[in-house]
């Protein structure tokens, strides 16, 4: 065989080679997704390579006064919901959760009773629970999550 055919036959193999994968390859997820962005300071979602980031949620800031730390709860996770469906997933894609809360000794068990209602049982996701200072005293809990994007 002439050296020829064989290096047209190893270019024709790899031109087709790149061409069939070129076609066959999946759309990149690696775009940035920013919604939620009418607060000065952040973004509410980011969405970068499949993951969706949600920032720290607190409970309804007008009702903080007359709501205790169950109740802060319940409207801190139907926020982390809402964002999570506003990006294209839901709480059984959640990676990481990351609670803040005021009092730990006085407010975990409350808070824990809401959550462990609230969690998908076949979709766990490692956890973080820490007392901490909030940036307004009437807040009782913060709720942040990691999620990913459904395959």
């Amino acid at each position: 065989m002439d050296a020829r055919c064989i290096a047209s036959g190893l270019l024709g193999g790899l031109i087709g080679g790149v061409a069939v994968a070129l076609v066959l390859r999946k759309p990149s997820s690696r775009g940035l997704t920013r919604l939620h962005t009418a607060d000065p300071r952040m973004s509410g979602v980011v969405v970068h390579n499949g993951y969706v980031h949600v920032s720290g949620q607190v409970g309804d800031l007008q009702k903080l006064a007359a709501s205790d730390v169950t109740a802060q709860t319940k409207q801190t996770l139907d926020k982390v919901d809402q964002l999570l469906k506003d990006a294209g997933t839901d709480k059984s894609h959640i990676l990481e959760g990351r609670i803040w809360i005021k009092d730990i000794g006085r407010d975990f068990a409350a808070m824990n009773a809401v959550w462990n209602e609230w969690v998908d049982p076949q979709a766990k996701p490692t956890r973080f629970c820490v007392q901490s200072e909030m940036a307004r005293p009437g807040i009782l809990v913060e709720i942040q999550v990691l999620a990913v994007l459904p395959e």
